[in-house]
């Protein structure tokens, strides 16, 4: 069994995960960076990775493809992807309207 420490698990969900002899330079999220996602996340590795997701889709916007000669490069599906992976974590994360009940009275016109 392998024992991850909660960034670890945060970063092998983002794609994000130190190599080998490496450290948190060789990634696109510094340690710190991780941290934050994990305490704005309540310590909830899932929800860690819906922010850390979003970040990434940030910033990948900017990108744009490019063509030159026979090569191409769709720069642009970086974002897409990185959308459709925090789509895939949005449950775990908290909202205002996320996870209460709202009751009201029906009235009924006479």
């Amino acid at each position: 069994m392998v024992n991850r420490t909660l960034s670890e698990r945060v970063r092998a969900l983002i794609g994000e995960s130190i190599p080998v002899g490496g450290s948190s330079a060789d990634t696109m999220f510094s340690d710190e960076e991780i941290e934050d996602f994990l305490e704005e996340a309540g310590q909830e590795t899932n929800a860690a990775a819906y922010h850390g997701w979003m970040e990434k889709a940030a910033n990948y916007a900017n990108l744009v493809n490019v063509n030159e000669g026979n090569a191409a490069r769709e720069m642009s599906d970086l974002h897409r992807q990185a959308i459709r992976m925090a789509d895939r974590y949005v449950g775990y994360v908290t909202t205002p309207s996320r996870g209460r009940a709202r009751m009201g009275k029906i009235v009924r016109g006479t």
